[in-house]
């Protein structure tokens, strides 16, 4: 079990000038990954859930906590959640994405990655830690449409999670540069495709 307190913003379009200037201006260079097509299984309106499938693994993320909005910055307001995910590799999917149960989305993501120092200062590092958070940037493409996404994913022992998140936003979200992120459009994974006509089971 994976946890993690996250909170994700998603608007329709691509990506705004002043969103990327922003993402590309801080300690060290973010990380381009590898463009990759995600798989979700289609649920309804549970946005409690999130199954997915990934690169020839089953990622399943369920909802433990809600925090409720929170002020992050004068310009920033995100829903914050807490989420614990499991991931174990399949062999053989029976055919399963060739139907509608499965919803596509591509991602072209950069990544940001902090840790937090037991004396509490805030590092950008390239390297893989057990305790830290994670900025994500991301490109995104379902059903021919473009989307994109910007996500605080913290990652660590469960008991620490809330204090590196605010060590990070805190960090990370000052100066005048700082783009507008509004709690309407901040929600999970899971919320954001049973919000978008024609996706609801």
């Amino acid at each position: 079990m994976f946890p993690t307190l996250e909170t994700r913003w998603f608007y329709p379009g691509s990506i705004p000038p002043d969103v990327l200037a922003w993402y590309h201006y801080g300690e060290r260079a973010p990380e381009a990954q590898p463009t990759r097509i995600d798989y979700y299984l289609r649920l309804g309106h549970n946005d409690d859930l999130g199954i997915k499938l990934r690169e020839g693994r089953i990622e399943i993320k369920q909802r433990a906590e809600q925090y409720g909005v929170e002020h992050l910055h004068e310009r920033v307001r995100g829903l914050v959640e807490g989420w614990r995910k499991w991931s174990f590799g399949v062999n053989d999917l029976g055919g399963g994405l060739g139907d509608t149960s499965w919803i596509a989305v591509r991602k072209a993501r950069r990544l940001r990655r902090y840790l937090v120092t037991d004396a509490g200062d805030v590092i950008a590092t390239a390297e893989m830690t057990p305790q830290g958070c994670n900025i994500e940037l991301a490109e995104l493409i379902i059903r021919n449409e473009p989307w994109w996404s910007l996500a605080f994913e913290t990652f660590g022992p469960e008991a620490t999670l809330h204090a590196t998140f605010t060590s990070v936003v805190r960090h990370v979200l000052r100066g005048d540069a700082v783009p507008s992120l509004d709690a309407g459009h901040s929600f999970g994974y899971a919320q954001w495709m049973s919000n978008l006509n024609g996706l609801n089971g």
